[in-house]
């Protein structure tokens, strides 16, 4: 099994790369974006305040890209996505199509991606909460630098023009050929004063082992309106069709009253030395639906033993307390407003606030040695259509910036 914290980096090889890399940084780890102690569940009622402010973090800052790089190389792009991703679906490697082209007009890859490689013209990132070509949604005007006076406001993603709905927030590291995708895990509802059936988990969050004889303890946050129904399933990583109903066994119905999820499951039998993912999926009185995918899956051994003290996380999790990991922490918004981090002032790299996540130190330093770095070229270029940099070198972006959606 790989070691838990191994995943962002891994992650950047199993992101679908283009033909050809020819810039110097082809083989570079991406700097990735951490996220600290947050809400699992935060309620943005746009009727009280349509802004919802959270907090970014960074290993280090990554500034300085080669000659061959893209202008707007090593930047951060932040999305709400109205779907929420299993552990086993990867993201498009481009946002939008003249990324790819910018990338291919400088020789950096050899050919133009499929559109299913490409966010924004990807068939099952179209449609969104309203019906309409909206399902990507900018947090951002501009990709942020990695840098720490980009980032130590804190970002505030105004969500005025957002169709109302569940969105889970996804950061891209922009760096062609090969683009790194970091997950905020947890759920943000937009919604304007009547909630809507909504349910994510906490657990799984690395890849876990669970044991036979011991079970699992499941556990999340959920919320809608009265007579939603939250039940809880489990599939096989080697199900060949994790989109039918089908391959998903329920284990547990829950009222979405109880607003906490706190479920111990049995594993049968037929589960050892299986890989598990898990889901919540939230229905409404009307039949509207939500499916909270877990961040990750259990490995199910024989017997006995000791589960790793990460995953044994106190009931409390959705209120005040929970991991203190950067994954789910802190209160759930329940009240309404908008919620989110308490964003810290100072620089993020520092980790005021809440540090990166264990383990990340070795992380920063491995990534950190195997970084080149040279001089910018130039300014990057102002750009129409998807945020992609800011207008000067010398500019720090402003976050939360009114029209900041797409």
């Amino acid at each position: 099994m790989p070691h838990r914290w191994a995943w962002p980096v891994a992650f950047v090889v199993a992101t679908s790369v283009p033909a050809l890399a020819r810039g110097a940084n082809g083989n570079m780890p991406r700097t990735p974006v951490l996220y600290p102690p947050h809400a699992c569940l935060t309620m943005v009622d746009r009727t009280r305040d349509p802004v919802m402010r959270f907090a970014v973090h960074l290993p280090f800052e990554d500034t300085m890209i080669t000659a061959d790089e893209l202008p707007d190389s090593r930047r951060v792009a932040l999305v709400g996505l109205c779907r929420d991703l299993g552990r086993l679906e990867p993201l498009p490697n481009w946002i939008a199509t003249d990324d790819a082209q910018r990338a291919l007009d400088a020789g950096i890859i050899d050919a133009m991606p499929p559109p299913a490689d490409v966010l924004l013209e990807a068939p099952g990132w179209a449609v969104g909460h309203d019906g309409g070509d909206s399902c990507v949604q900018a947090i951002l005007a501009e990709r942020l630098p990695i840098a720490c006076a980009a980032t130590m406001d804190g970002v505030a993603w105004d969500t005025t023009a957002v169709p109302a709905g569940n969105y889970v927030i996804r950061s891209q590291t922009f760096a062609p050929p090969s683009n790194l995708w970091t997950a905020r895990s947890g759920v943000v509802q937009i919604h304007d004063g009547t909630p809507m059936p909504v349910a994510t988990l906490s657990s799984p969050t690395y890849d876990a082992k669970a044991f036979l004889d011991d079970g699992y303890q499941v556990r999340g946050c959920m919320a809608g309106p009265a007579g939603t129904v939250v039940t809880l399933q489990w599939a096989s990583t080697a199900s060949e069709d994790l989109e039918d109903d089908a391959a998903w066994t329920t284990f547990d119905a829950l009222d979405v009253q109880a607003g906490i999820i706190d479920v111990h499951l049995d594993l049968p039998e037929q589960t050892l030395y299986l890989g598990l993912l898990l889901r919540a999926v939230a229905t409404g009185p009307d039949g509207a639906r939500w499916i909270g995918q877990a961040p990750s899956y259990l490995i199910v051994y024989p017997g006995t033993g000791v589960v790793d003290p990460t995953e044994d996380r106190a009931p409390d999790h959705c209120e005040a307390g929970g991991d203190d990991t950067g994954w789910l922490a802190g209160e759930i918004g329940a009240d309404g407003t908008a919620g989110g981090d308490d964003v810290a002032q100072g620089c993020a790299c520092a980790a005021d606030g809440g540090g990166p996540r264990p383990g990340w130190a070795g992380t920063a330093w491995a990534l950190a040695l195997l970084r080149i770095r040279r001089p910018r070229a130039s300014c990057p270029r102002p750009s129409p259509g998807w945020p992609r940099s800011t207008d000067s070198c010398n500019s720090v972006p402003a976050v939360g910036r009114k029209g900041a959606t797409a």
